[in-house]
């Protein structure tokens, strides 16, 4: 899984209130790539979102945290840049 579908899947994870004040930090280029991922999101089964949530906290993110601080660690996901969809980027 591409780190956009993670992250698409970790906003869906964490509900909609979570989300949103997570997106709200972010930047126009980062909401334009994430966004497309959520709505593509069909079907998440268990297997899905256990592993994608075990990816997170092994990056760090824990329940506590504050908006800014979880954009942080998913920015983890993309060597603490900005959210990109270029393919050029690391998997985890």
């Amino acid at each position: 899984m591409k780190p956009l579908q993670k992250v698409a899947v970790f906003l869906v994870i964490i509900g909609i209130e979570r989300g949103r004040s997570i997106i709200s930090l972010m930047d126009s280029d980062e909401i334009n790539a994430v966004i497309p991922e959520i709505r593509n999101l069909m079907g998440l089964s268990q297997e899905i979102k256990k592993s994608v949530w075990a990816d997170f906290e092994q990056l760090g993110y824990e329940d506590k945290m504050k908006p800014f601080e979880a954009l942080g660690v998913i920015r983890l996901l993309f060597n603490g840049s900005k959210i990109s969809d270029k393919s050029r980027r690391r998997f985890f």
